[in-house]
């Protein structure tokens, strides 16, 4: 393995290390809070917390343009560049956007207020909350630019920090808030959140000019028009997504199940997005600025996404094997038994994740290649598959359909994407990626033939075994990748 490809292994392990811990920091800091908080707040408030956050996360996905993922492909395009004006000119077209997108946000927070507080509480006593979100929609918006230079520049570590000091800044001050102010301190949670999060980014991009030069209309428009159309077409993509698990949701509530059955799914979801999704947010971090900074040469892009989707299986399957032995008594330890039937649920939708890891880098492609259309058409496809196959495989298979939705989504999404790729920007597998992908993808079959026919003492013998091989595997696959060894060496003479 040549010396150029071994570093390329290494740096991507090197910031999902970074990232992962990063994220579990800040998953414990946010449990610790959200404990404590509970105490203070109760089930009422946590509620109002619920509502008022939806509400906040719709007027963002019609406004915001999604603003930070498009920032950050903008900066990381010029951030190599040896001409530093132009990193310096294209933060200073952010800026002006970020004032833009704020504004629009605002104005919809303050101007509806009175209707958004009677649409979210059935009254208009918290409309001054939605007013005073109008300055929390300037403030995030602005935010959003300065975040967006930290990943665009791929500053591992002070991405990292500057992710977990927020984090810790903001748990402290939660909860001096709602000890004080109770249930009418939500509101100013999200204010003193909103601050500490400007300013913690503020510092460590302190070495990036803040100042907005000049305005030139048709300058301005020439740049930030291609921006704010791509930005459009993720933020539709965005919002039919949240409609699609919507209609999911309600469907299930209409089935008469309600407290049921939506409940084993929204415990699936937790564990299969919140938990198992930290591993992939590590990955993103990290890669979508590496990629996009390549992203006009497809043989580099090819190399990296073969890298990543390598590193991914090597870092998940090992993970969700031993979660098809642990994931009942996790569901009995976070919430209750009453909850062990979502199991069935995750029989099929664990083996998802698989192909997740694979799916999930060659995704990023169409991403920072920038291609609209390509963009709007494979999430738009990807929304309707798992609206169709949730309602049609739940209504024959019951709980264990929504787990076969989960895999089947992936795989047509995966076979559909892959081609995408293929045609329009000559990707394909490597062949070690093609061996992972095998080797993976059987160790995951035999888990789910274990704990789908056998009883649960022989399906965890066999699971446990599983284990043991995909660990000695994976280890195997990853030091051939970057070699313990000469890490470890290299550390000694340091």
């Amino acid at each position: 393995m040549s010396l150029e490809i071994n570093k390329s292994y290494r740096s991507i392990m090197k910031a999902t290390g970074v990232f992962g811990m990063m994220q579990v920091f800040r998953t414990i800091i946010s449990i610790i809070s959200s404990k404590v908080v509970a105490i203070y707040i109760g089930p009422i408030g946590i509620g109002l917390v619920s509502l008022l956050t939806n509400s906040v996360n719709i007027i963002t996905a019609i406004t915001n343009f999604e603003f930070l993922t498009v920032a950050t492909r903008e900066v990381a395009l010029v951030s190599g560049d040896e001409d530093k004006s132009k990193l310096s000119n294209t933060i200073s077209m952010l800026q002006k956007m970020a004032i833009i997108i704020g504004v629009l946000g605002a104005l919809i927070s303050f101007i509806f207020s009175s209707y958004l507080s009677d649409l979210t509480f059935g009254n208009k006593e918290k409309q001054h909350w939605f007013q005073l979100l109008a300055v929390y929609f300037l403030i995030v918006s602005f935010t959003n630019t300065r975040m967006a230079i930290l990943q665009g520049v791929n500053k591992i570590k002070a991405l990292a920090v500057c992710n977990i000091v927020a984090a810790f800044f903001i748990a402290i001050g939660t909860i001096i808030i709602y000890y004080y102010l109770r249930i009418e301190g939500i509101i100013w949670v999200m204010m003193y959140s909103s601050i500490v999060l400007l300013l913690v980014t503020l510092y460590f991009t302190r070495q990036y000019s803040i100042k907005i030069l000049p305005f030139n209309f048709n300058e301005f428009y020439e740049k930030s028009s291609p921006i704010f159309k791509f930005g459009f077409f993720m933020s539709i993509n965005l919002i039919l997504g949240q409609i699609a698990n919507f209609c999911i949701k309600l469907y299930l509530n209409d089935d008469g199940n309600f407290t049921q059955i939506l409940g084993y799914y929204e415990v699936s979801s937790v564990i299969l997005i919140n938990y198992l999704g930290l591993i992939f947010n590590a990955m993103a971090y990290d890669f979508y600025p590496k990629l996009t900074a390549l992203s006009s040469d497809n043989s580099k892009v090819k190399q990296v996404v073969n890298h990543q989707i390598e590193i991914a299986l090597i870092l998940v399957t090992p993970a969700i094997i031993m979660l098809y032995m642990v994931a009942p008594l996790m569901i009995e330890l976070l919430y209750t038994k009453e909850f062990l039937s979502a199991f069935s649920i995750l029989k099929f939708a664990l083996f998802s994740i698989i192909l997740k890891a694979v799916v999930f880098p060659i995704g990023y492609i169409i991403l920072v290649k920038g291609d609209k259309k390509i963009f709007f058409k494979q999430a738009l496809f990807s929304d309707i598959l798992n609206f169709v196959l949730s309602i049609v495989l739940y209504k024959y298979y019951g709980l264990l359909g929504l787990g076969l939705a989960y895999f089947f989504n992936y795989l047509f999404y995966l076979i559909y994407v892959y081609q995408i790729v293929k045609k329009n920007y000559e990707f394909s597998f490597s062949n070690s990626c093609k061996k992972l992908i095998l080797m993976c993808c059987s160790v995951g079959f035999l888990a789910i033939v274990s704990v789908y026919f056998l009883d649960t003492f022989y399906a965890n013998c066999i699971i446990s075994i599983l284990v043991i091989i995909s660990i000695i595997f994976s280890c195997k696959e990853l030091n051939q990748r970057i070699d313990f060894k000469d890490i470890l060496n290299r550390r000694r003479k340091k």
